[in-house]
C-alpha cells in the first residue's frame, strides 16, 4: 500500500527530472549528450530500466541512436520498425501494456519476448510538426500506464523535439551562413577578374571594394580603397549630374545608369557607362550599391563620328543642286531634300514615310516596284531608263519631264537607293525651240539653194555649157545633201560614214562597185561640208574618167582615227580597174576645190596621186581633242 505522501513525491520526482532534461539539453553541445540526458529523464519519470531514442536517417529509416539495456541483436532485429513514416503529422505516443496482447508479427512479438519485454511505448519525436523520430521505454512486466506517465512522456518527447527543432534551426543557419560566406566569397572572386569594372560602395557612398580592373584604370592600390575617392576623378563639366544622380539613388536606394568622363591614372579623360544597383542584407538592410563601370570611349567617339557623318549626308543632300530622294528596301522614303520638295511639290513630312510609287505617273505605277526589284538585285550607279523619256508625278497630279540617277548606299539598316532628280523642263522647252528654230534655219538654206539653183537654170538655159551647168547642180545636191545629215543633230556635228555611205551612193546606182569602212567619226559642220564636196568631185571624176567609166572599175574609201600625238583622220580614196590614168596636164577646178577646200576647212595635208591603175586620194587631217572624236 502506498504511503499518501508517496504520490506527491512521485510527481517532485518528476518535476525534477522534467528540469534537470531541461537544463541538460540547453547546455548540451552535441546530440550524444542531449540523447543521454533525455534517455535519463526517460529512466527517471517514467521508472523504466531500459530505454532508445531512434530518428528518421537520410534514408527515411527509423534507426537507434541512443539507448540504454538492449542488446545489439534486438536493436538489428527491429531497426526500421516504426508505426510513422517520415514527415508524418498529428502522431499520437502508442503504450502496449502487452506486447503478446498486439496484432504484431509473431516473429517481432518473438523477438521482443526474447529480449524480456513484455510492456513498452512509442512516444513520437516532433519537430516542426512533423515526425522525426521516437523514444522508446521497456518494461519487464506487464505494465498499465497511468495518466500523469502518459502526460510526463508527452513532455519529454516535447522537450527533445525542442532540442532538436533548435538544433536542425541551428544547423541549418550555420550552414546557410556558410553558403552566403562562400557566395561572397565566390562573388569577390568573380568580381575581382571580371572583365568590366566593378565597385561597391556603403549606404553613404563611400567607396568599399573596386575589382583589379577598376584599380588597375584609377591607379588606386588596394590598401587605399578604403579611403579612395573617386569623385575627384570626374571631368568638371559631368560632376554635377553624376554626383546628383548617384546620390539620388543612395537616397531612394534604387538603380541608377549615368555616363560621364573620368580621368584614368594616366591622366586621360575615358568615358565610363555606370550602371549601379542597391544591395540588401537578407534582413531587407540597405548596404550600399554594386555597380559596373563599361568604357564607351571608343564606341562613343564612333557613334559622334557616325552623327557627325550622318549630318555631313544630310547637309550635302540638303544642299544638293537637285532634288534628293532617299528610299530603303522596301522602296519607302526616308529622306527629302528642299529641292525634291519644289519639284514635286510635297512638303516634306507628306513624302518622309511613303511608298516611292507616290512620286510615279499613275500610268507606270503598277510596274514600277518590278524594275524597283530588278534595280536592287544589280545595284549599281547609274542613270535611271537610259535613252527614254522619264516623268514623275506632282502633288497636284500633273507630269514633269525629269533626269533620275540613282545611287545605292549600304548602311547598317540594308541597302538605301539615293536618287537625284532633276526637273529638265526648261531644258526640253529649249530643245523644242532649238529644234523649230534648226528646222526654220534648214527650211531656208534649202530654199536658197532652190533659188541658187534656179538662177544656175535660168543662167545656162540655151547656152553650150551644159556640162558646166551638171556640174554645179551637182555641187549643189552634195551641199544640200550634207544639210540634210547635219540638221539631223542640229548642226551639231555629221557621221563621216553617214556622209561617204549618201555621197559616193552605197545603197544605190553604185552599191556593187564601191566600199567604204572606217571607224566612228564626227565632223564638225564645216568640215562636214568640205569633205561632202571633195567626195562629189572624186565621184565625179571616176565616173567621168576614173574607176566608175566602164563596167569593171571600183572605188574604195577607207579611214582610220589616230590619237597620237593629237586625234588625227587619214582618209584615203583609191580607184582601181579603171581606164589607165595619167597625171593631167592641168588641174580643173574639181581638184583645186578637193585640194584647196580641204586645206582651208580641214587644215588637211591633201594628196592626189594619179597611178596608172586608178586615181588615189589621201586625206591627213586633224580632229579636235574629245568631243568629235569617237
Amino acid at each position: 500500500m502506498q504511503r499518501p505522501g508517496g504520490k506527491l513525491t512521485e510527481r517532485l520526482d518528476e518535476l525534477s527530472a522534467l528540469y534537470v532534461l531541461t537544463d541538460r539539453l540547453y547546455r548540451a553541445k552535441s546530440n550524444h549528450e542531449a540523447f543521454e540526458a533525455g534517455l535519463d529523464a526517460i529512466r527517471d519519470g517514467l521508472g523504466c530500466r531500459r530505454a532508445s531514442m531512434l530518428l528518421f536517417d537520410d534514408a527515411g529509416v527509423m534507426s537507434f541512436v541512443a539507448w540504454r539495456g538492449l542488446s545489439d541483436g534486438y536493436r538489428q532485429a527491429l531497426a526500421g520498425h516504426s508505426p510513422w513514416k517520415v514527415g508524418e503529422r498529428n502522431a499520437e505516443p502508442i503504450f502496449v501494456s502487452d506486447i503478446a496482447e498486439t496484432d504484431e508479427p509473431a516473429a517481432v512479438k518473438d523477438r521482443i519476448a526474447s529480449e524480456g519485454i513484455v510492456g513498452l511505448a512509442f512516444i513520437p519525436l516532433i519537430a516542426q510538426g512533423e515526425v522525426v523520430g521516437k523514444f522508446m521505454t521497456y518494461y519487464e512486466q506487464k505494465h498499465s500506464f497511468a495518466s500523469h506517465e502518459l502526460n510526463l512522456a508527452t513532455t519529454i518527447a516535447r522537450q527533445i523535439g525542442f532540442y532538436l527543432e533548435r538544433t536542425r534551426a541551428e544547423e541549418a543557419r550555420k550552414a546557410a551562413e556558410e553558403e552566403l560566406r562562400a557566395s561572397e566569397q565566390q562573388f569577390r572572386l568573380m568580381s575581382e577578374h571580371a572583365p568590366v569594372m566593378i565597385w561597391t560602395c556603403d549606404a553613404s557612398g563611400k567607396c568599399t571594394n573596386l575589382n583589379s580592373m577598376l584599380r588597375e584604370f584609377w591607379g588606386v592600390p588596394v590598401e587605399e580603397v578604403p579611403t579612395f575617392s573617386w569623385h575627384t576623378t570626374m571631368h568638371p563639366d559631368d560632376a554635377e549630374e553624376i554626383g546628383a544622380r548617384m546620390m539620388e539613388a543612395l537616397a531612394t536606394q534604387s538603380t541608377v545608369s549615368v555616363q560621364g568622363r573620368y580621368k584614368n591614372c594616366k591622366g586621360e579623360f575615358r568615358v565610363l557607362l555606370t550602371v549601379a544597383r542597391p544591395h540588401f542584407s537578407a534582413k531587407g538592410q540597405f548596404r550600399g550599391l554594386i555597380g559596373v563601370n563599361v568604357d564607351v570611349t571608343e564606341s562613343e567617339q564612333a557613334e559622334t563620328a557616325l552623327r557627325h557623318s550622318e549630318e555631313r549626308f544630310r547637309s550635302a543632300v540638303e544642299a544638293a543642286p537637285s532634288g534628293m530622294v532617299m528610299t530603303d528596301g522596301s522602296g519607302r522614303i526616308i529622306l527629302v531634300n528642299l529641292h525634291a520638295e519644289a519639284v514635286f511639290g510635297y512638303e516634306r513630312e507628306e513624302m518622309i514615310g511613303q511608298g516611292i510609287e507616290m512620286l510615279v505617273p499613275d500610268r507606270f505605277r503598277s510596274s514600277h516596284p518590278v524594275f524597283r526589284g530588278t534595280y536592287d538585285s544589280r545595284p549599281l550607279a547609274r542613270p535611271m531608263g537610259a535613252g527614254r523619256d522619264l516623268y514623275a508625278r506632282r502633288k497636284d497630279g500633273s507630269e514633269v519631264p525629269v533626269e533620275i540617277g540613282l545611287s545605292p548606299i549600304q548602311t547598317s539598316e540594308g541597302l538605301m537607293i539615293l536618287a537625284s532628280v532633276v526637273d529638265i523642263s526648261e531644258r526640253k522647252r529649249s530643245e523644242a525651240q532649238r529644234e523649230l528654230l534648226m528646222a526654220e534655219l534648214n527650211h531656208r538654206a534649202k530654199n536658197t539653194l532652190a533659188v541658187v539653183q534656179g538662177i544656175a537654170h535660168q543662167t545656162f538655159r540655151g547656152t553650150p555649157a551644159t556640162e558646166a551647168h551638171a556640174a554645179f547642180e551637182g555641187r549643189l545636191m552634195a551641199l544640200s545633201a550634207a544639210h540634210n545629215i547635219l540638221t539631223q543633230t542640229s548642226w551639231e556635228h555629221a557621221s563621216l560614214e553617214q556622209l561617204v555611205a549618201d555621197s559616193i551612193q552605197i545603197r544605190g546606182t553604185f552599191s556593187n562597185r564601191v566600199s567604204a569602212s572606217g571607224p566612228a567619226v564626227l565632223l564638225q559642220p564645216n568640215q562636214a561640208l568640205a569633205v561632202a564636196l571633195a567626195l562629189h568631185e572624186l565621184l565625179t571624176n571616176a565616173v567621168k574618167y576614173g574607176a566608175l567609166s566602164n563596167e569593171a572599175g571600183k572605188v574604195s574609201v577607207e579611214w582610220s582615227r589616230t590619237s597620237l600625238p593629237r586625234p588625227r583622220l587619214n582618209l584615203i580614196w583609191s580607184e582601181l580597174g579603171g581606164p589607165e590614168v595619167s597625171s593631167p596636164s592641168r588641174r580643173g577646178f574639181g581638184s583645186r576645190l578637193i585640194t584647196g577646200g580641204l586645206a582651208a576647212d580641214l587644215e588637211a595635208e591633201v594628196a592626189l596621186e594619179f597611178q596608172p591603175q586608178g586615181l588615189v586620194c589621201r586625206i591627213d587631217a586633224p580632229l579636235p581633242d574629245g568631243v568629235l572624236a569617237q
